[in-house]
């Protein structure tokens, strides 16, 4: 019933329609609002604040010191929108920057349908589309505010430029423009370095790419990018050199420069993409066995293989944080994982149709079970290791986040429940899994979960300990706790660089796991704060 008979020819059961419907609810879920999680909202939510209030638009700041981590450019498309609306409330500039970031996601789905459209498959753009928004890497930051998405958005821009460079060398050379800028906002230059090589090796594997239009294309969408890029760091040196300096100094950062474990390195690098590409890869695997020595004969799976190969070379060697350094691969690895889905064959569909069935019903009946628990308050055991991570919680029943549970899983067991399904239907039905679960957790276990990963009860618990008005000093720079205070409470938090003991402030708020770290002969302790989950305690403090 689940799987698809040999004694009747298969019918197509990927409706555009139901597409759109699975595509559109798993966007929409990304905009579900909730309090900034770690690691970037915080930052993200400080930094367009204090350009709200007047701060610098040049040099993003966090609690008056310069933030390095992020590109400023990334802060500007949401304070411009913000400021083009007047949006200064803390939790409308939560919710505001929440919906911009959908439409960012949206904006990748659209694109990368369309590059899936041009591919060498029938109506590959479904596809594409529904091995994204299956993918656990995606998935991971598409759903929590992070910089890499837009970066994402800008290798979507740049294959596309590349898709319609022949009949439109002018129109895509402002695509490739549009799509550098994007990719330029990462940590490190490694991803604009990655473009920029995939371009110039092009024409060099392939004389498709020798031609008039190629030329125009790639000059107009270097040049654009090569004067606003140089406008920028003019404008930044002369705005705040210092600043410049180590700006510069941090986004030329990407090779390692410690003692470099080659073998380590990989091993960690295809620990992490064995469950972060999942379930791409096996179709990935399946792609090249099918087409083997064909597989080049798609310009822009020629694309996709150089930029997944530089990406990759350029993760093992730069040390960074593993999905910071490998984001985008996921881009590459979609569009060649899609493209000889309906040549898969019967017993390996059969398998993974009846394993995602098992992995997301599984974990649709977990969820179902703790909503129960949780509305029911039994049985004892577990309500009570539900409540022991939580902050304030308590249960509150909504009738329409009910009917929503109740939609999506309804949608759900249709999908499932269709005869006689093929490759393409395997991915509907693995794209309604992984929405399923999704939005039936943020619809039944959002506020839950929220009460867990917020900071807001520790910033508020601790503004009893202190006068907001004074000086307040904090053990580094770039730290949590500077964005959480000035994001909820206005507070500015000096850093000390060294350490509390140089006592530039009469008040500190720090966060440590160890108590030792605080010099208790000049510190009181007035009050400390801690998320049951995190290992980290917020020591209000006051010099004696």
């Amino acid at each position: 019933m689940l799987t698809y008979s040999s004694h009747k020819k298969p019918q197509r059961k990927d409706l555009p329609w139901l597409l759109f419907i699975i595509s559109l609810i798993w966007v929409l879920g990304t905009a579900f609002f909730h309090s900034p999680w770690e690691p970037y909202e915080p930052f993200v939510m400080a930094v367009v604040k204090g350009i709200l209030n007047k701060h610098s638009w040049l040099v993003p700041y966090v609690s008056n010191v310069p933030y390095l981590q992020i590109q400023p450019f990334y802060f500007w498309l949401y304070s411009a929108i913000l400021k083009l609306f007047k949006i200064t409330n803390i939790y409308s500039i939560a919710d505001s920057i929440r919906i911009l970031n959908t439409m960012l996601i949206f904006a990748i789905v659209i694109v990368s349908a369309k590059i899936g459209s041009s591919l060498s498959a029938f109506k590959n753009g479904r596809t594409v589309v529904l091995i994204l928004i299956s993918l656990i890497g995606f998935i991971n930051n598409a759903y929590q505010l992070s910089p890499l998405i837009l970066v994402l958005l800008g290798f979507c821009l740049f294959v596309y430029a590349l898709v319609l460079f022949v009949n439109l060398p002018g129109i895509s050379g402002w695509i490739l423009f549009i799509g550098l800028l994007f990719i330029s906002i990462n940590y490190t230059c490694e991803y604009i370095l990655v473009a920029v090589l995939t371009l110039l090796l092009l024409p060099v594997i392939d004389r498709y790419w020798r031609n008039k239009s190629y030329l125009i294309t790639v000059t107009i969408g270097i040049t654009m990018f090569v004067i606003i890029f140089f406008l920028y760091c003019y404008a930044l040196n002369s705005v705040n050199d210092e600043f410049f300096t180590q700006w510069q100094q941090h986004y030329g950062d990407i090779f390692f420069n410690g003692h470099y474990h080659f073998a380590e390195r990989l091993k960690q690098l295809l620990e992490f993409l064995s469950w972060y590409l999942c379930p791409a890869w096996f179709l990935l695997i399946w792609s090249i066995y099918k087409r083997k020595k064909r597989l080049f004969e798609d310009k822009i799976i020629q694309v996709s293989t150089i930029l997944g190969g530089l990406i990759f070379i350029f993760a093992l060697i730069n040390g960074h944080n593993i999905e910071d350094a490998i984001f985008p691969i996921v881009l590459p690895v979609v569009l060649l994982a899609s493209i000889e889905i309906d040549s898969m064959r019967i017993s390996i569909v059969a398998l993974l149709n009846w394993f995602s069935i098992f992995i997301f019903g599984s974990l649709g009946l977990i969820i179902w079970l703790m909503y129960l628990c949780l509305m029911l308050q039994k049985p004892d055991y577990i309500v009570s290791y539900l409540y022991k991570y939580t902050q304030n919680y308590t249960f509150d029943f909504s009738l329409w986040h009910a009917f929503l549970a109740l939609l999506i899983t309804a949608i759900w067991l249709f999908m499932i429940t269709r005869k006689h399904i093929r490759g393409r239907e395997l991915v509907t039905n693995w794209a309604s899994g992984t929405t399923y679960v999704i939005i039936l957790f943020l619809a039944l276990m959002l506020p839950w979960f929220d009460s867990i990963l917020t900071f807001k009860h520790v910033v508020q618990q601790s503004l009893k300990s202190i006068n907001p008005q004074a000086c307040i000093s904090t053990n580094t720079a770039d730290s949590t706790q500077s964005a959480l205070w000035y994001y909820y409470a206005d507070v500015n938090l000096i850093p000390t660089f060294v350490n509390l003991n140089f006592s530039v402030c009469e008040q500190a708020i720090i966060a440590t796991e160890n108590k030792a770290d605080i010099d208790l002969k000049q510190w009181y302790i007035m009050s400390q704060g801690q998320r049951p989950i995190d290992k980290k305690v917020y020591y209000v403090l006051r010099h004696k």
